[in-house]
């Protein structure tokens, strides 16, 4: 007996006419669970650190004396509550403050590399992470480079918004400064370059004598895609540096990377700039 074709294709096209919307209703749901979870997210990490900012005042010389010293020294007055911060996590260190972003935001570190890759500033799990300082830098920015890393969070917070300088969305010439507050001293950071960098790159490689200073800094200023940034500031007694890393893009291998000098440094109660200008060591062949 011959089997009726026909009959079977109708078949066919009747279970895919359900089995198409049921694929399409499944992946709508899908997504629209994923972005609730990035949502909620986003909503959990904005609460928490709407709520560490609190522990921190911007200021203008009229407020008091402390702050029209440092606006006379250049620097911007923050007044933090070191001693509430360090109460919710003894891993705090400092305070960054981007003006030109509107970047503002504790600072910590931990023993090891990325403790805080995914755990916010009070301890609690969060995808977006906190600000923090290499395990192997010194926190108060001692060593001759210094690393800060932070997540490139599509809502711009934490180091989101740092990929606008390299596409261009905001100049950096307009203010090229930020800044980093410890309980005892201010540290003016002026940028000079930025690029995009391997996850496994040499920027990452901090030097500790004159020469692999040297090497270190032929390295970045071979990458730079700042044009002209190098020429605004003085790096002929090799200045101590600080840079700061975030993806670019998720899983690509790559970092964006904002590098800065320490122009100046404020001590507090002295009313006054210090020159912190360390020895480098020398090599073993002396160079």
């Amino acid at each position: 007996m011959r089997r009726n074709r026909g009959n079977r294709s109708e078949k066919g096209m009747k279970i895919l006419d359900v089995a198409i919307p049921v694929v399409c209703i499944g992946i709508i749901l899908f997504s629209g669970f994923n972005l609730y979870k990035i949502y909620k997210n986003y909503a959990e990490a904005e609460a928490i650190y709407n709520g560490i900012a609190l522990y921190v005042k911007e200021a203008t010389s009229s407020t008091s004396e402390d702050a029209r010293a440092m606006e006379k020294a250049g620097f911007p007055y923050l007044d933090v509550d070191y001693a509430s911060l360090l109460d919710i996590n003894p891993d705090f260190k400092g305070w960054i403050y981007f003006p030109l972003m509107d970047l503002s935001y504790p600072v910590v570190i931990g023993d090891e590399d990325f403790n805080y890759l995914h755990v916010a500033f009070d301890g609690t799990k969060s995808s977006s992470g906190s600000i923090f300082i290499d395990a192997w830098s010194n926190p108060d920015l001692k060593d001759m480079a210094t690393l800060i890393y932070g997540h490139n969070m599509k809502n711009g917070s934490m180091f989101g918004s740092l990929k606008k300088i390299r596409t261009g969305d905001v100049d950096v010439t307009d203010d090229p400064f930020f800044y980093y507050y410890t309980p005892t001293k201010a540290y003016k950071c002026h940028i000079f370059t930025y690029y995009l960098e391997d996850v496994r790159g040499k920027t990452y490689n901090c030097p500790n004598d004159k020469k692999t200073y040297d090497e270190y800094m032929d390295y970045v200023l071979g990458k730079n895609e700042f044009e002209g940034g190098p020429d605004t500031v003085d790096l002929s007694h090799r200045p101590k540096l600080v840079t700061l890393s975030t993806c670019s893009g998720r899983n690509s291998g790559k970092r964006t990377v904002i590098q800065s000098v320490v122009e100046d440094t404020y001590e507090y109660g002295d009313d006054l700039i210090i020159d912190e200008t360390f020895s480098i060591p020398e090599t073993a062949d002396g160079q």
